[in-house]
């Protein structure tokens, strides 16, 4: 019989020993000496990507590939977190701020995080994972009708390194210990938690999506990003709410030109609110009449919005 393929100790989340964790930039791509992590508080899911540029060449009289060329790397990651930490969240929702970058994507940011890994036997040794140079292109912020509200984050970077055995030099960490406030549901944001234009509405399943439309630039030479800056910043989202309250959606989407409205919507009172500005229903698909009948009519809204920020009121 066959020895197993596997004699070295296999890694998985739970080797995970610190948080995953982030610093700003003072330069891009490159961590700052010593520095004091903060972690991205309760972290669902991490999944890095890493692709080649590779370049085909071919020549004439040949069926197949002659060759391939690199060209460089792109990097990226996305993360999933369950929210209650505005500052970390701001970085995908604020626009760049050039004049005090701190807190905004006008910074780029390393991420690290230490695991325990083998490397090729049964004891395990503690290792680090830095990425590099990133910055969030797209953030969205989801609240089901009856469950955890979730932060989806999508990011693209100058560098994922391969992991280096021990710490970072002079690195401080936080620990998961520290980690203590608990995470918003559904339950937190109270009744009628979207204002649309000075009126409350019952609402299920509220999303909003900030895309940042990151502009990555590489120059000759490099093979890594060399720069990262933010494009044309687009705000949009759904929701549902149902037949009854009143005819004012309906109307506004009837009507045009439509007019803009301030909108804000009340994740936990005190805690996380997003208040947006020339709000605009794009479309509606009502969910119509079903013989039986199973459920209630609703309107499924979405939307656009000039702004929308963050805040605790």
């Amino acid at each position: 019989m066959p020895s197993s393929q596997i004699d070295f100790s296999l890694t998985h989340s739970g080797t995970i020993t610190h948080p995953f964790s982030y610093v700003e930039e003072d330069t891009f791509g490159t961590m700052v000496t010593s520095p004091t992590l903060t972690a991205t508080k309760v972290t669902q899911e991490l999944k890095p990507r890493i692709d080649n540029n590779e370049m085909d060449v071919r020549q004439i009289g040949g069926h197949l590939l002659y060759g391939m060329q690199s060209g460089g790397h792109t990097y990226g990651f996305s993360t999933m977190v369950h929210p209650f930490d505005l500052p970390f969240l701001k970085y995908g929702t604020e626009p760049p701020n050039y004049d005090t970058p701190a807190g905004t994507s006008a910074k780029s940011l390393s991420f690290a995080f230490k695991d325990k890994q083998s490397v090729g036997t049964m004891g395990m040794n503690t290792y680090h994972q830095k990425f590099l140079g990133f910055k969030p292109n797209t953030t969205e912020i989801s609240v089901a009708s009856n469950g955890l509200v979730e932060a989806s984050m999508d990011w693209l970077g100058r560098e994922i390194p391969i992991p280096v055995a021990g710490d970072i030099s002079g690195s401080t960490w936080p620990t998961f210990a520290s980690i203590t406030s608990p995470v918003l549901s559904n339950v937190d944001a109270g009744n009628k938690p979207l204002t649309i234009g000075g009126t409350a509405y019952a609402i299920g399943d509220f999303k909003i999506n900030w895309n940042n439309n990151l502009i990555v630039k590489q120059y000759i030479g490099s093979g890594l990003a060399d720069a990262i800056v933010v494009g044309a910043i687009e705000i949009t989202g759904s929701f549902t709410t149902p037949y009854g309250q009143s005819l004012a959606l309906e109307t506004a989407i009837h009507d045009f030109p439509q007019t803009g409205v301030a909108a804000s919507l009340v994740v936990k009172t005190g805690v996380m609110h997003i208040n947006m500005t020339n709000f605009k229903l794009m479309s509606d698909a009502p969910t119509g009449f079903d013989a039986g009948p199973t459920d209630v009519a609703e309107h499924p809204f979405t939307f656009k919005c000039s702004t929308a920020s963050l805040g605790t009121s």
